[in-house]
C-alpha cells in the first residue's frame, strides 16, 4: 500500500472538490450528463469534453466496447452459492482481517442509504454492512464490475491504485446516476490490488446541504484510511508467517550455530597474529589478512590449498598437536613460530584444525655498523611478484651481488630500483654502511660536498672540524647513486676517478684517502641518449654498468599487477582493521590492462585510494583517482595481456615495451647508439626446465594472472604452482 499511503491526501483531493461542486454548481454536472449523451448517441469523444475527467472517459468507452448498453436496469452478473462460498474460502484471511478493522462501523449511523462492502479484485461481495436493498444487483449472489454495472468506483481505485469517488452521471449507466460511491484499494506486498473498500449512498433530492456535504468529504477519508490499515495488516500478517517459518528454519539449525560457536571460541582464545582455518584434511577454508601477509599470499588465493603443503616440520598436525601443538617452521625462508589446535564438532568428531602463525624476531640487518648509514633491511625475497619477469631480474641481481663490480639498475620510476639496491647490498655485505644519494633530489652546488665531504673552513657555513662525504661513510658497504643520469656534468669527471683508484679528497682538503666501497647505481632515463646529447660522460657509463639489470615495467609483469592489487587490499585491511574489500569483475580487469606508467608505486597509491573510496566492500573503477578512471584507454601492450583480443602493435607500443635481457639495458631509440646487441646465435635446445617455464607462463596469461585457474590449467595444486614460480 506503499502508494496508497503516501499519498492518500494527494489522490483523493480531486475527488472531494467533485463533492463540493455538487452543491456549488450545478450545471457542472449537466455539463458532464450531456458529454455522456453526446458520446452514446453521436460518438464524440468523451476525451474533449473539459467536465469530463480522462479516467472516467476511458471507463465509459471500455464499457461501451464491452457491449453494455448504458439503459439496462437488470445489471451485475448473478453468481452460485457454490463459487460464492468459494470466493469466500479463498479471502477468508482478509475477509476477516477487514471485519476486525470496521467493526466499529457499524456503530456509526450511516442511515438507511448507506452500503459498505469490501469486494474481492473480481466485484465479489466478501464483507457487507448497510441497507443492501439500495439497487437490486447488491447482495450476496452478485459480481460487480466494470463489464456488468459499467464505470464504478471499486473497479476504478483498484486500477489506478488510489483512491476513487464516482458521483452520479459520471456512472456509464443510467441506474447508478443517482449514487455516489467512495472507494480504496487494497494493496498487497507485490503492489497488487486485491480488493477494495467502498462506501456508497443515494444522491439527496435537491442541492446537498453544507452537512451532507462533510458527511461525504469524511466518509471518503473513513474509506482511505481502513484501505490502508487493512493493506498494513496483511503485509504485518503476511511477515509474521515468514518469520514462524524462520524460526523453524532456526531450529533446524541449531546444531550447526554449535558447531561454528565452537570455533568462533577457539578462534578468540588463539594468538592475535596470522590465523588459519582448515577442515580435517588440510584445506583452508579460513585466512586472516595477516596470515596472508606472512605467507605473502594474496588471501583468496589460499582458499582451498593445502596448509599441510604451506605449513609443517615433517610432522602431521595430529602428531604435533600430541606433543604440545607448537612448532618452528620456515616459510619462504622466514622463521614462523607456529601453534596448531583442533576443533571438534558436537559429536566430538575432528572438524580441523586453528594454525597461528607468528614471525619469530630476526636481528636487524647491519646491526654491527651502528648509526651510520641509511636503512637497508631488504631482502630478495622480500621483493615481491609472481611473473617470471621479475624472478629473472632478481635472480641475475643475486648473481651480480656475489661480484665486487659496479652495478647499473635501469627501469622506469616505480619499478622498485632502490629496493633491488638493497637487497644487492644485503647479500654482498650486510655488516657494513648503505650510503644512498639521490642525485635529482639535491641542489647541483650541494652533490659535491654530500659525496666526498668537505673540510673545515672550507667554505662559508661548513662545519668546524669538516664532513665525511657519502663515499667515505661507504667504507665497507655500498654506495648507492639513485637518479645518476641527473648528477651535473663537472662532477661525473670526479666520481669517475674515484671509481677508477677507490680514493677521495674532501672539498677543500688536501690529502686522499683510500675507500673500499661497492657502487650501485640507479636511472630511469636512456643514459646512451645522455652520451650522445653530451649531458652524460661515455666513460663513466662504461664505468658504472659493468653489470647492468634491467628491471622490467609492471606492464610487461605478466599477473603481477593483479597479484599486487590484491595483496596491497589485504595490507590495507591490516593497517586500518576494517572489512574485507575485494575488486569487482571489472575493476580486477582494468587492473591486468591498465600500463601503469607509474608501476608499482602508481599502483599502490591508486588501490589505496580505491579502497577508501569504495561502499559496499567493493571496488569499482570509478573507485580510482580520477586521473586512472578516465584514462581506460591506456592499456600495456597486447603481447602482455593473456585475454586481451587487441590487434597489433603499433610502432610506439612496440618500441615502449621494456625487455629484461642478462646484462644488457635496453637499445637506445636511435641505431647509432646501442647500449648492446645481442648476438645471433642458432636456437638451443629446451630444457625439461624451461619447456615447463614456458608452460606455466602460458597458464598464467591464459588464465589472466588468476593463480587458481592457471593452476587448474595445469593440473596442479595452487602450492605446487607457488613453489615452482619462486624457484624459477
Amino acid at each position: 500500500m506503499d502508494n496508497a499511503a503516501g499519498t492518500v491526501d494527494s489522490d483523493y483531493v480531486e475527488d472531494l472538490q467533485l463533492i463540493r461542486s455538487i452543491r456549488e454548481d450545478d450545471s457542472f454536472w449537466d455539463c458532464i450528463f450531456e458529454a455522456k449523451l453526446d458520446f452514446l448517441n453521436n460518438d464524440a469523444d468523451p476525451f474533449q469534453a473539459s467536465c469530463v475527467r480522462p479516467e472516467i472517459a476511458d471507463s465509459w468507452v471500455r464499457s461501451y466496447n464491452s457491449g453494455l448498453k448504458p439503459d439496462d436496469s437488470d445489471l451485475g452478473e448473478h453468481i452460485t452459492e457454490d463459487e460464492l462460498q468459494r470466493v469466500l474460502a479463498e479471502n477468508a484471511e482478509i475477509a476477516d482481517t477487514a471485519r476486525s478493522l470496521i467493526k466499529n462501523v457499524e456503530s456509526l449511523n450511516l442511515q438507511n442509504d448507506y452500503i459498505f462492502e469490501l469486494l474481492d479484485a473480481s466485484g465479489i461481495a466478501l464483507v457487507q454492512i448497510g441497507n443492501l436493498d439500495q439497487h437490486q444487483f447488491v447482495g450476496p449472489l452478485y459480481r460487480c464490475d466494470e463489464g456488468n454495472v459499467g464505470t464504478n468506483a471499486h473497479t476504478l481505485c483498484m486500477r489506478y491504485k488510489k483512491p476513487f469517488v464516482v458521483v452520479g452521471p459520471e456512472h456509464y449507466c443510467f441506474a447508478l446516476q443517482g449514487l455516489i460511491a467512495c472507494a480504496a484499494p487494497v494493496i498487497d506486498q507485490s503492489d497488487t490490488s486485491i480488493a477494495a473498500l467502498t462506501l456508497t449512498q443515494s444522491i439527496p433530492e435537491g442541492p446537498l446541504s453544507p452537512s451532507d456535504e462533510k458527511v461525504l468529504v469524511h466518509a471518503m477519508s473513513l474509506v482511505s484510511s481502513l484501505a490502508i490499515a487493512l493493506s498494513d495488516q496483511l503485509r504485518i500478517n503476511q511477515q509474521e508467517v515468514k518469520l514462524a517459518e524462520t524460526e523453524q528454519k532456526y531450529s533446524q539449525a541449531s546444531l550447526e550455530a554449535q558447531r561454528f560457536e565452537s570455533i568462533s571460541r577457539t578462534v578468540i582464545n588463539a594468538v592475535k597474529d596470522g590465523v588459519l582455518i582448515c577442515n580435517a584434511e588440510g584445506s583452508i577454508t579460513l585466512a586472516t589478512p595477516e596470515a596472508a601477509h606472512l605467507l605473502k599470499i594474496p588471501p583468496e588465493d589460499l582458499m582451498g590449498t593445502n596448509a599441510r603443503s604451506l605449513v609443517g616440520d615433517g610432522r602431521s598436525f595430529e602428531e604435533i598437536v600430541e606433543q604440545g601443538g607448537s612448532t618452528t617452521v620456515i616459510i619462504d625462508e622466514e622463521l614462523h613460530e607456529t601453534k596448531i589446535s583442533q576443533i571438534f564438532g558436537s559429536k566430538s568428531e575432528l572438524e580441523g584444525f586453528i594454525i597461528s602463525l607468528k614471525e619469530a624476531k630476526r636481528t636487524t640487518l647491519g646491526a654491527s655498523r651502528g648509526k651510520v648509514g641509511d636503512t637497508a633491511d631488504i631482502l630478495f625475497k622480500d621483493i615481491l611478484g609472481e611473473s617470471t619477469q621479475i624472478n629473472k631480474a632478481k635472480a641475475l641481481a643475486s648473481r651480480f651481488a656475489r661480484s665486487t663490480e659496479n652495478i647499473l639498475l635501469m627501469g622506469e620510476s616505480g619499478t622498485g630500483k632502490e629496493l633491488f639496491a638493497q637487497a644487492i647490498h644485503n647479500q654482498a655485505c650486510p655488516n657494513g654502511p648503505f650510503m644512498s644519494i639521490n642525485c635529482a633530489a639535491i641542489p647541483p652546488r650541494l652533490i659535491e660536498s654530500e659525496l666526498f665531504g668537505y673540510e673545515s673552513g672550507s667554505f662559508t657555513g661548513a662545519e668546524k672540524g669538516g664532513k665525511p662525504g657519502k663515499i667515505e661513510l661507504a667504507e665497507g658497504g655500498t654506495l648507492f647513486l639513485d637518479e645518476i643520469g641527473d648528477m651535473p656534468l663537472e662532477l661525473q669527471a670526479t666520481l669517475l676517478r674515484v671509481l677508477e683508484n677507490k680514493r677521495v679528497i674532501r672539498v677543500g682538503g688536501k690529502t686522499y684517502k683510500q675507500i673500499d666501497f661497492r657502487l650501485i647505481a640507479a636511472t630511469n632515463q636512456n643514459l646512451p641518449k645522455l652520451v650522445s646529447e653530451h649531458r652524460f660522460r661515455e666513460d663513466l657509463l662504461y664505468r658504472i654498468s659493468v653489470l647492468t639489470v634491467n628491471l622490467p615495467p609492471l606492464r610487461d609483469r605478466i599477473g603481477d599487477a593483479l597479484y599486487f592489487a590484491r595483496f596491497f587490499l589485504n595490507e590495507c585491511q591490516i593497517r586500518t582493521g576494517n572489512g574485507r574489500v575485494t575488486l569487482s569483475d571489472e575493476a580486477a580487469h582494468f587492473v591486468s590492462v591498465y600500463a601503469w606508467p607509474g608501476n608499482v608505486r602508481q599502483l599502490k597509491h591508486a588501490i589505496y585510494s580505491a579502497y577508501y573510496t569504495c561502499e559496499n566492500g567493493v571496488i569499482n573503477i570509478d573507485d580510482f583517482p580520477l586521473y586512472i578512471a578516465q584514462n581506460l584507454n591506456h592499456r600495456a601492450p597486447a603481447e602482455h595481456l593473456g585475454s586481451e583480443p587487441s590487434g597489433a602493435l603499433t610502432q610506439n607500443e612496440s618500441s615502449s615495451s621494456v625487455k629484461v635481457q642478462d646484462g644488457c639495458a635496453p637499445a637506445s631509440n636511435t641505431a647509432s647508439e646501442p647500449f648492446c646487441v645481442a648476438q645471433d646465435s642458432p636456437l638451443p635446445t629446451l630444457s625439461l626446465s624451461d619447456l615447463e617455464r614456458i608452460a606455466i607462463n602460458e597458464a598464467i596469461r591464459q588464465a589472466d594472472g588468476n593463480i587458481a585457474a592457471a593452476a587448474a590449467i595445469l593440473d596442479i595444486s595452487k602450492a605446487t604452482l607457488y613453489r615452482k614460480l619462486k624457484d624459477s
